[in-house]
């Protein structure tokens, strides 16, 4: 009994040194390290404290223009927030390429090549410079040769618009970019003015108002219909366009491509094709220039240039120049054979050999 309780003493001493044996080691095990948190970019700005911030730049109006009077800007400019390098960098470029002064030299005249004199004249200055963003707006008065100069602050483009009683712009092109970011930016000449011509009204003429619209039925052959501008509607023979339709059976669309055409053939007469732009402003049909007729093919061979439809204005004389006409022709092709074509045409004629344009009241 006295031998168990001696090894049991025993066994609890060599646990006890063993306990303290380990204690002590970890006590001298130096500390274990920490890894270090790697760091997250963002894209959030820095303290407001230290981002740098894009000074507002409002464009100047200068005051010696050569006119009779001056309107005061008009602009509000809206500061942009300063951001991230990029965007700093981006403010860089824009102020740099589209905060430039905006200086036009330019001469009105009418279209017989005599100057407009008096005109009220008032450039749009576009602000885009990164740092803010706005519009000025400047009014001249055209001088007795009709010379005018319009210095309009800084910015990226100008917008002009002339007027005078008894006249009409008659110029598509009056916005100017003198942005540096544009392939051929306007560059203003003193010595050689741009030349904006505007209308001297001769006096109005009712005009016939044109505003039909067709739809023409597929039968496996080209489908020919004769228009009558005038009276609003297709007619056995006469009138004054004849239009051919040759489309192919089948499924005709962009998924399914195939050859198709639309011709027209004034009766009597010829047509030029131009745009919706320089229609508006032509208040006289061109007394030359006209060819009989004019075709519109799509073809499978270059289909980048395919379309099922099309939209073409026209200046159109008929019935041996007895009419002209500007007219807006809108087609559209079918896509199944059992469906209508559909015709569309707007515009105004004046008869009676007239080539005026200036009316502005429909006549029925």
């Amino acid at each position: 009994m006295t031998m168990k309780i001696r090894g049991s003493i025993l066994g609890l001493v060599v646990i006890a040194a063993v306990l303290i044996a380990l204690v002590l080691w970890y006590g001298k095990k130096p500390p274990v390290e920490t890894p270090p948190v790697a760091s997250v970019e963002t894209n959030a700005a820095p303290p407001a404290a230290t981002a740098p911030s894009a000074p507002v730049v409002s464009a100047p109006v200068s005051t010696n223009a050569p006119a009779a009077k001056m309107v005061a800007t008009t602009a509000t400019a809206k500061p942009k927030p300063a951001g991230e390098p990029k965007s700093q960098r981006m403010v860089e470029i824009l102020s740099s390429a589209n905060d430039v002064p905006i200086v036009f030299y330019g001469r009105l005249e009418d279209q017989f090549g005599n100057p407009v004199a008096g005109a009220e004249v008032t450039g749009t200055t576009t602000i885009n410079n990164g740092a803010s963003v706005g519009a000025n707006r400047i009014t001249v008065t055209s001088d007795s040769n009709g010379f005018f100069q319009l210095d309009a602050g800084k910015g990226e483009s100008l917008g002009i618009m002339p007027k005078k009683a008894g006249y009409a712009l008659a110029t598509t092109g009056t916005e100017f970019r003198y942005s540096q970011l544009d392939a051929g930016y306007y560059v203003p000449d003193p010595n050689n003015p741009t030349v904006i011509k505007m209308w001297k009204l001769q006096g109005a003429e009712p005009l016939v108002s044109i505003d039909q619209h067709y739809k023409l039925p597929y039968t496996g052959a080209p489908v020919t219909v004769n228009v009558d501008l005038l009276a609003g509607k297709i007619v056995p023979s006469g009138g004054d366009l004849k239009i051919t339709v040759t489309r192919p059976p089948g499924v005709v669309a962009l998924s399914n491509r195939q050859d198709w055409s639309v011709k027209i053939e004034v009766v009597d007469g010829g047509l030029i094709e131009t745009s919706t732009s320089e229609a508006r402003v032509a208040y006289a049909a061109p007394d030359g220039g006209y060819q009989p007729s004019d075709e519109f093919i799509f073809s499978t061979n270059a289909p980048h240039k395919w379309f099922g439809g099309f939209d073409q204005m026209f200046f159109i004389s008929s019935r041996g120049g007895q009419v002209y006409s500007k007219v807006f022709l809108s087609f559209n092709l079918n896509r199944n054979p059992d469906d209508p074509m559909s015709l569309t045409l707007r515009g105004v004629a004046s008869t009676g050999g007239s080539r005026n344009w200036e009316g502005s009241v429909p006549q029925q």
